[in-house]
């Protein structure tokens, strides 16, 4: 039955590994190779032609016409953020002590597929359904890579972002899960030649590519209250502008904060094919953040001091849980330059200020973003007695040199459980499975500085 109201139960999106040229069905462990993208709100495509027309003399009409390139195809879609998992997914380096957000901008093949599911009838919810087959429309994209990223929080309501993409192909198909899955759509970009779509490689999909891969839903739950928007930098140089604190660094508690960037691409060409090879990044790109606050006491200048350029601010910025108080984002920008600001006051209420800055960024310097732990790798549903299971994560890892009585050598704090939380492993990313005369349930929590997650469970039964 075919539906024409799209809801929440019956519509997600689901993205693949880099590179686009890979298999995209589950490993032999069960984890699936797609992940669903968290919270998404909307989504849309737009796609154009790129055609040449000839005209000829003595004829009103188009004598021919040929295709000049692949089709400009454009994809976008709007979240509330939870835990940066779809920053992660998406190819955002969410360890700032391992590199800045655009880290793996620069590298090859670093092209995602997507998947945009639409379901055919009702109750058809992508986590908890058994079987796909003929429930579901797919509209997959290939060789998809991130253009734009923008982050909007305030006092109020919840984290939105905004994400727009570049694709190479897109294929519109219901999902019959023939065998064993359905062709990927990327495109070959290796071929010599005119490009064709990959034949030889699949994607599954399964409930636990829509079910919590990361056990942290949401760091940040819900709307933000007054405080929970925090902003650190170093000492005011700038006439009006001045925040709270004491000392060399001040903060302030923001009401509204937006950040955001673009990264522009240039299409790589092979002679005698009209599908790049590449989309290399243009660097540096320009950022931008932009802040309200409540203004305290104001300092003096002139104009003509800071118009120069000459003052760099290095801005933290932490996003925090009203419930918990946990940092679920953390935005570190570095040497940006004040573009305007502006101050208001009213008789009765407080003094505000806004400001904007925009900062360079590459791959390494500019934007840094750091998360808690997001377990990227779960350990399997269920496993024998004497198998090995581990987990693998990212997020904020430790600073180097790591204490090692403390963080594994990854940066993470790995504390294993079985049952009742009784302890049985510590600081080893793998758990070998003792021998047991009765049933056990295993589970690891992973740490570092701004939280800890707990991963999914693994059930052994008695042999």
């Amino acid at each position: 039955m075919a539906t024409n109201r799209i809801t929440y139960g019956q519509s997600a999106i689901a993205v693949s590994q880099p590179p686009a040229n890979s298999d995209n069905t589950a490993g032999s462990d069960g984890n699936p190779f797609l992940t669903g993208l968290k919270r998404v709100q909307s989504a849309e495509i737009d796609f154009a032609f790129a055609r040449h027309r000839f005209k000829q003399l003595g004829t009103p009409d188009y004598v021919g016409q040929t295709q000049t390139k692949n089709a400009d195809i454009g994809f976008g879609f709007n979240y509330l953020y939870s835990n940066g998992t779809n920053e992660a997914i998406m190819g955002l380096n969410v360890n700032s002590s391992s590199g800045a957000a655009l880290k793996y901008v620069v590298k090859e093949n670093q092209d995602r597929n997507y998947y945009i599911l639409m379901g055919t009838g009702e109750n058809q919810t992508p986590n908890t359904v058994t079987n796909f087959k003929n429930e579901f429309n797919v509209m997959a994209l290939g060789n998809v890579f991130l253009g734009n990223y923008s982050l909007s929080a305030k006092v109020g309501a919840p984290v939105e972002v905004s994400a727009s993409l570049s694709a190479y192909n897109i294929v519109m198909s219901k999902y019959n899960d023939s065998t064993n899955g359905e062709t990927i759509p990327a495109i070959d970009t290796t071929k010599t030649g005119p490009a064709e779509p990959i034949n030889n490689k699949r994607y599954k999909l399964t409930s636990r590519v829509f079910q919590n891969t990361s056990n942290r839903d949401g760091n940040i739950h819900g709307a933000f209250g007054p405080g929970d928007i925090q902003l650190v930098l170093d000492s005011v140089r700038e006439p009006g502008l001045e925040f709270t604190g004491s000392g060399p660094v001040r903060s302030a508690s923001i009401d509204s904060i937006e950040l955001g960037f673009g990264v522009d691409r240039t299409d790589l060409y092979g002679f005698g094919s009209m599908y790049p090879y590449g989309r290399r990044a243009i660097l540096p790109v320009l950022g931008t953040l932009s802040f309200s606050a409540l203004a305290t006491e104001f300092t003096s200048g002139s104009l003509n001091e800071f118009i120069s350029g000459v003052n760099n601010y290095n801005f933290t910025i932490n996003l925090k849980d009203h419930c918990s108080g946990q940092t679920g984002l953390q935005m570190q920008v570095q040497n940006a330059q004040m573009d305007n600001q502006g101050l208001r006051q009213s008789i009765g209420g407080n003094a505000s200020i806004s400001a904007s800055f925009s900062f360079s960024m590459s791959d390494v310097s500019g934007l840094k973003l750091a998360t808690p732990p997001l377990i990227l790798h779960q350990p399997p549903a269920t496993a024998a007695q004497l198998d090995t299971i581990y987990v693998q994560a990212t997020g904020k890892t430790a600073s180097r040199p790591i204490d090692t009585s403390f963080y594994n050598p990854d940066g993470f704090k790995y504390e294993w459980y079985k049952g009742d939380d009784i302890a049985v492993g510590f600081n080893e990313r793998s758990l070998l499975l003792p021998l047991s005369v009765e049933a056990q349930t295993y589970y690891v929590v992973v740490s570092n500085e701004l939280g800890a997650a707990r991963s999914n469970s693994c059930e052994v039964p008695v042999p």
